[in-house]
């Protein structure tokens, strides 16, 4: 004879089961400090964004023919790379000081 699948009362449907929650709250108001750091953090990688991508870019000024000048713009893929990864970090970290901020909030009006 095999156990049944379910407890000798029946099967819980749906409606019958509570819901589980993981842990502890996710809502608590030291969230806020955590925000404040973070978006700190994402203004520093912005600027350091924008600062890596003026040093990717080079122009050259060459001599040309009859006096002329030839502009030659180089550009520097370990600083664009850098300067890439460092907005993209910054952008994260803005997406989670928002929802850190929303679950401060939220920690507020239970």
């Amino acid at each position: 004879m095999t156990a049944e699948p379910w407890p000798s009362d029946g099967p819980k449907l749906d409606g019958d089961a509570e819901p589980e929650r993981a842990g502890g709250r996710l809502n608590q108001p030291w969230r806020a400090a955590v925000a404040g750091i973070e978006l700190v953090a994402a203004v520093a990688l912005g600027l350091l964004a924008w600062w890596a991508w003026g040093r990717g870019v080079v122009t050259i000024y060459l001599p040309g023919p009859h006096g002329a000048v030839d502009v030659v713009t180089r550009s520097l893929g370990s600083w664009l790379s850098g300067s890439v990864i460092a907005a993209t970090l910054g952008g994260l970290l803005l997406i989670d000081a928002v929802r850190q901020i929303v679950l401060a909030a939220r920690a507020g009006r239970e």
